[in-house]
């Protein structure tokens, strides 16, 4: 009988890096001699299975392995009743009637191998043994080394993970003993040294290709002159490193290949717009890249072809063409996908290099309509703006209609009692937010008596008539369509906040002869930082009763355009040379401002006599 804590398959206390003898022989001629004497295991044998014991060496690490149905809390020695058992009969032995555990895949793509007591054997005899287990697939083992007494190294396939996990206690070896086989899904701890960027840089030069300026970076890890380390780029750290060196040696490179590297998360990668500019080609085939919303950190790249095949984003996709425009959606300069060309992109037959007509303030569709509009809009806000509104029943027809609304804009402070709309949300009809048919019927205004009123009960207001931007939309004998938009300052509330407003009138003929407006729709909201810097900047400098009028520039300054404008605006407004050269300038030589502006200050009675002096 075996001596108490010696052999005979007791377990000694248990190091890290260290795994001791066991008793998991086949069967053989030699018996050994068991005693049945009560007492001799009490307080020893802590564990009672190899499991038990490597609970202490797998510490922090996942466990591949699960019971199915032993969820509970664990059973006390002695107190066992199973199927036909009584109480305190004890616990039938693991593979006796106790479900076997389970392979369990595990989050990273890299798995360590454990085999204790591996170093009796060489290295050669041991893959043999687990090869023939798992024939006719095969493995690579990634940085073999002797732990201890245990042999240790890596597999980067899940599959081959759970073959191995299955080989546990199944393969003989020619000692006699069954070889024991642990699977942790766990990566092999790395620090990227100068030693390490040095083999990572070696390895690149040699698939590095200047002609095409191409790097292949496919299975990097898996590089012969890296078999020493772990250089997996699916690690941040690693892919870092990695690009680092890239950007020092290869600051023009033009195509990427990061294809069967196990990326998943890609976060990091935008760096490549940043380090390479002239980055058209990437290939990130056969990773696990599970969202097309994954790639959005690689949006900023000018890529012109991308392969993406062999990640899961793309088996999300039933319809194929659904899944190359979203792609184009977020590259849209790609010509080329997952190796294959992609027809045209539909857009506009035009060079990129293209110069644009330049930006103009107003557009009219038939210029004829110009002083028409420019007197129909200084009447009416001329009156808008004065103290008493009723006068405005004369530009509305007798069935006009007329809505309002309002909204915030997403970076208000609403706490902040200037940008409050409160005046005018509580009449907003914004089809979004109302939505039962009899508040928008109530928020309607039918009949120039209901418009004129309800215009009456809004904050007293001045417009920045220079700052408006006028677009004449129809301009036919029958009906007129007129849209603008600007800025006013509420006069009679506190702070005089600032407004943005855009308006829509349809104007039709009336039976004076003159225009009425039919239909007025008004939207208002808070004004945008740019917008109240540049309102009424310049009605601050126009022509005044206590201004000057400046000297006009020299005549050979001036080309034939700006003297023709010179000759009418002084036609139209009876103003002399001086002043309607100030006017011009002050307006940005547009014609269609400078009349706004004149009647403005007109009404205001701003312009001083000497104005008209010829």
């Amino acid at each position: 009988m075996p001596k108490r804590g010696g052999g005979g398959g007791r377990i000694r206390n248990w190091k890290t890096d260290e795994h001791f003898e066991h008793d998991d022989r086949v069967p053989s001629n030699n018996t050994r001699r068991v005693s049945f004497k009560p007492g001799t295991n009490k307080g020893k044998n802590k564990f009672r299975n190899w499991n038990d014991a490597t609970k202490i060496l797998l510490d922090d690490d996942v466990d591949m392995g699960a019971n199915a149905g032993m969820g509970g809390p664990p059973m006390r020695k002695g107190h066992f009743r199973g199927r036909g058992g009584r109480l305190g009969s004890p616990a039938p032995r693991l593979g006796h009637g106790m479900p076997k555990k389970k392979f369990i895949p595990g989050l990273l793509p890299w798995y360590q191998i454990i085999i204790p007591y591996g170093s009796k054997h060489d290295k050669d005899v041991i893959l043999r043994a687990l090869l023939g287990f798992i024939t006719p697939d095969i493995f690579i083992p990634h940085y073999y080394k002797i732990n201890g007494n245990a042999a240790v190294f890596y597999v980067d396939d899940v599959k081959i993970a759970e073959k191995l996990f299955y080989a546990d206690r199944k393969i003989i070896m020619s000692d006699g003993f069954k070889l024991v086989v642990i699977v942790r899904n766990t990566v092999p701890n790395v620090v990227v040294d100068a030693g390490m960027r040095e083999k990572m840089k070696l390895a690149m030069a040699k698939r590095y290709n200047a002609t095409t300026k191409a790097l292949d970076l496919t299975k990097f890890h898996a590089d012969p002159d890296l078999a020493d380390i772990f250089c997996a780029l699916f690690r941040p750290v690693i892919m870092l490193a990695a690009i680092d060196i890239i950007a020092e040696n290869i600051p023009d490179l033009e195509a990427l290949n990061l294809n069967d590297n196990k990326l998943h998360g890609i976060e990091h990668l935008k760096v490549l717009s940043s380090k390479f500019k002239s980055l058209k080609i990437l290939y990130l085939g056969d990773n696990r890249i599970p969202f097309l919303g994954s790639l959005q950190p690689l949006k900023s790249l000018p890529l012109v072809e991308l392969y993406l095949k062999g990640n899961p984003l793309v088996a999300r996709f039933q319809d194929h063409d659904i899944y190359i425009s979203d792609v184009r959606k977020k590259f849209p300069k790609l010509v080329r996908l997952d190796g294959v060309d992609l027809p045209p992109a539909i857009g506009f037959d035009v060079s990129e290099d293209v110069a644009l007509p330049p930006r103009q303030q107003s557009f009219l569709i038939d210029p004829a309509g110009q002083d028409l509009v420019r007197e129909f809009l200084t009447q009416y806000f001329a009156i808008y703006d004065s103290e008493s509104r009723q006068q405005l029943l004369e530009a509305y027809h007798e069935n006009a209609i007329m809505s309002m609304a309002a909204s915030y804009l997403t970076n208000d402070v609403r706490n902040a009692s200037v940008s409050k709309l409160n005046s005018y949300i509580t009449n907003s009809r914004n089809l979004l937010r109302v939505t039962e048919r009899e508040s928008r019927r109530r928020h309607l205004r039918s009949g120039r008596l209901q418009v004129v009123s309800f215009l009456s009960d809004l904050p007293k207001t001045t417009h920045d008539l220079m700052g408006f931007a006028v677009d004449l939309l129809v301009f036919t004998p029958a009906m007129i369509v007129l849209s603008m938009n600007g800025v006013f300052k509420e006069t009679n509330t506190a702070g005089t906040p600032s407004r943005a407003f855009h308006r829509t009138f349809v104007v039709v003929p009336n039976s004076g002869g003159g225009f009425c407006i039919i239909n007025d729709m008004l939207f208002i909201t808070n004004t945008t930082k740019d917008q109240e810097d540049r309102a009424f900047a310049s009605a601050g400098n126009a022509p005044g009763p206590s201004a000057p009028a400046p000297a006009p520039p020299p005549a050979s300054s001036q080309d034939d355009s700006q003297k023709m404008m010179v000759v009418m605006l002084g036609q139209q407004t009876g103003m002399n040379e001086h002043w309607s050269i100030n006017c011009l300038q002050e307006t940005g030589w547009d014609m269609q401002r400078a009349l706004f502006i004149f009647n403005q200050l007109r009404s205001e009675g701003k312009i001083p006599p000497e104005a008209f002096v010829k």
